[in-house]
């Protein structure tokens, strides 16, 4: 089922809210929360994501329609709100790369199959059918999420 986009912004404050908790435990196996400085208007934003670890790194993906990735074309600095605790982190969007997209889509995909159909990609008999994942890995921007010791 596919949250309409206009209850983002509601849904979104309440998720950080819910992270910031006792009973983020109900969620941040799979959702974190991005804190950053915008580049444009240099004020502190914080987003949620659903991630997935994979090897030494935090991965996930956004529709580049998503206006938080911008920050991060460049790797930047930000604090990311994992498991209950935030950490200093490096962050990189990475766009235009097909091949890692899909990747990391089937990954998170796999784990998650209704996230699917915010890329526009349908599931049938279980799994992503390939030429919307084709379609949808050229508007997706990969995140990659470094923790800092």
């Amino acid at each position: 089922m596919k949250i309409p986009h206009a209850l983002f912004r509601l849904i979104n404050r309440v998720m950080l809210m819910l992270l910031r908790s006792p009973l983020h435990r109900l969620f941040s196996s799979s959702i974190l929360a991005i804190r950053y400085e915008g580049r444009k208007s240099g004020r502190t934003l914080t987003v949620p994501a659903r991630y997935l670890e994979r090897d030494d790194e935090v991965v996930l993906t956004t529709s580049q329609d998503t206006k938080w990735w911008p920050n991060f074309q460049e790797p930047n600095n930000a604090e990311v709100l994992l498991k209950g605790q935030w950490k200093k982190a490096q962050v990189h969007a990475i766009r235009n790369d097909p091949d890692l997209a899909i990747s990391t889509m089937q990954a998170l995909w796999a784990k998650h199959p209704s996230d699917a159909a915010y890329m526009s990609v349908k599931i049938r008999n279980g799994e992503p059918d390939p030429e919307d994942i084709a379609r949808a890995a050229l508007t997706a921007v990969v995140v990659r999420i470094t923790l800092k010791d």
